[in-house]
């Protein structure tokens, strides 16, 4: 597992960008939009996972 960061977001923007380009999705996606903040995920993290970083 690896934080969700900017550069992780802008890699996966450009797969989006690339796979919308190609045809293969029908609609531009915003991967942002489908990102929770650190905020959100810090809410979500079972301990067990917290508590191994």
């Amino acid at each position: 597992m690896r934080p969700i960061n900017e550069e992780v977001i802008n890699a996966q923007q450009k797969v989006a960008d690339l796979l919308y380009q190609l045809k293969v999705v029908p609609k531009l996606v915003d991967i942002r939009g489908a990102t929770l903040t650190a905020q959100q995920y810090a809410a979500i993290i079972p301990d067990a996972v917290k508590n191994k970083a």
